[in-house]
């Protein structure tokens, strides 16, 4: 057993060690992922991630908190300005997968709808971009490491990619960093605000009327103005203090330009041929205490609206699984998903994918789900285009990560796009028939009030520092 190496001691310890893994390299060793992973004493990785002065950076905890990685720089990348085709799309990540550890992961994420983009704030991100970090911090369970991940090219000098690595390794920074004070928030605005809100809900309830839709999820783009460019990863660790079940995730490929969020919705899980997946949908806040949250759990179970709602997603994803998995056992009963300060509905699916069907052919079948997309689904997304006004970007699109034999995607829902001095929250309400303009208004506040909360803490902390 590797004894882990102390903070203090692991410069230059690691990199010595990252030498000795090259020397010992042999002339079939290309093409290939190398890995080298040792144990090191716990802190706190996002801590450290926000600290890194490299632009390249990569987030991911899973909901329950068992796992997190943090990455820095890119061993190799994948990405296209061009709509993706799954199963392209998944070779290429296969193409250094096959042999490699089934730690390596590529971490990423693709666009909510296949289209390009329209706005040049989602320029950097693509269409899609996968990424292997070069280092890595992991936490699994109570356990810690380092990893360095290189992918060995027929065509490299590997002294030359040797040398790379050590270089990046130089700059990493494994002292204590002090807590960074967000800049001073300058100015709210809303697309659409309340009245355009309302004119875009009277607008689906019509097309229900009409019998082209039966549900519909609208988003709401806010945008938040600093005084000065923001640093993501400071702002995600502090959006991480609020809420302790959910995936959080931080894809940054510039300075100062990432895409981050918590969210509470898993897409799938895939564990070799075992497929998990859930539909979410419906929402009530937390209450206050234990009476009150309970009358709000009672209340979201019984209402008629939120249960249909839910309905179109179970249908939805029991439909797409039929079709991938050759046997598929779904929870007879809802079952409500607490979170910090919301509660949704839930059912779990549990299956077994065909041999013939892949990450794939999931992805294609279950995104987008009628929880961010609606029903029928293509009349829907054609319909959010035409209402919404902006480009969603990678919101509500797939985040995760793929390996040799595992996979897992969240909806990336809860999240937003730091771009430079501005913060665009996204967050979106289900509407089927029935709802109400301002009850659902009221419910994208509370989907953004983990950052609101985040930016709050900071301006108290100014305050007391400035006090």
């Amino acid at each position: 057993m590797n004894r882990p190496i102390a903070l203090k001691e692991l410069k230059a310890v690691f990199a010595e060690k990252l030498k000795a893994c090259f020397r010992e390299l042999g002339e079939t060793d290309i093409n290939r992922f190398v890995r080298l992973q040792w144990p090191v004493d716990a802190f706190d990785i996002l801590k450290w991630l926000k600290q890194q002065t490299i632009s390249v950076k990569t987030y991911w905890r899973d909901r329950e908190g068992r796992f997190e990685i943090a990455g820095v720089d890119a061993a190799d990348s994948v990405s296209g300005a061009l709509v993706p085709e799954y199963h392209a799309l998944m070779t290429r990540l296969k193409q250094f997968l096959t042999n490699a550890d089934e730690r390596v992961r590529y971490y990423g994420g693709m666009r909510f709808n296949r289209k390009h983009a329209s706005d040049y704030r989602w320029q950097a991100f693509s269409s899609y971009h996968f990424t292997v970090p070069l280092y890595e911090v992991i936490r699994d369970g109570d356990r810690y490491y380092v990893a360095c991940n290189i992918l060995i090219r027929d065509e490299q000098d590997k002294s030359r990619v040797l040398q790379q690595a050590l270089e990046v390794w130089e700059r990493l920074d494994f002292e204590t960093g002090a807590t960074e004070v967000l800049p001073a928030l300058v100015k709210r605005s809303d697309f659409p605000d309340k009245r355009q809100w309302r004119a875009h809900i009277d607008r689906a309830l019509s097309a229900f009327d009409a019998g082209r839709l039966q549900k519909i999820v609208l988003a709401r783009r806010t945008c938040m103005e600093f005084e000065r460019e923001l640093n993501p990863m400071e702002l995600l660790w502090r959006l991480k203090l609020n809420n302790h079940r959910a995936y959080y995730f931080g894809f940054q490929y510039n300075d100062r330009i990432a895409f981050i969020g918590g969210t509470p919705e898993q897409l799938y899980r895939r564990q070799g041929d075992q497929l998990f997946t859930e539909a979410v949908a419906g929402t009530r806040r937390r209450g206050n205490n234990p009476e009150e949250d309970r009358r709000l759990e009672e209340d979201l179970l019984n209402s008629e609206k939120d249960v249909r709602e839910h309905r179109y997603v179970v249908d939805s994803i029991g439909e797409a699984l039929n079709a991938l998995c050759v046997s598929v056992d779904v929870d007879t009963h809802l079952s409500v998903l607490k979170l910090s300060s919301l509660q949704h509905l839930r059912k779990i699916f549990r299956a077994r994918l065909k041999k013939e069907q892949s990450d794939a052919s999931v992805l294609s079948r279950l995104h987008p789900t009628p929880a961010v997309g609606g029903v029928p689904s293509e009349r829907a997304m054609e319909e959010i285009e035409q209402i919404e006004g902006f480009d969603r970007g990678w919101y509500a699109g797939p985040v995760g990560w793929i390996s040799h034999n595992n996979a897992e995607f969240a909806v990336g829902i809860r999240s937003a796009l730091v771009y430079e001095n501005a913060l665009y929250l996204f967050s979106g309400a289900g509407i089927v028939k029935g709802s109400n303009p301002e009850s659902e208004w009221e419910e994208i506040e509370n989907k953004i009030a983990g950052f609101m909360s985040a930016i709050k803490q900071s301006r108290v902390s100014q305050t007391r520092q400035t006090a």
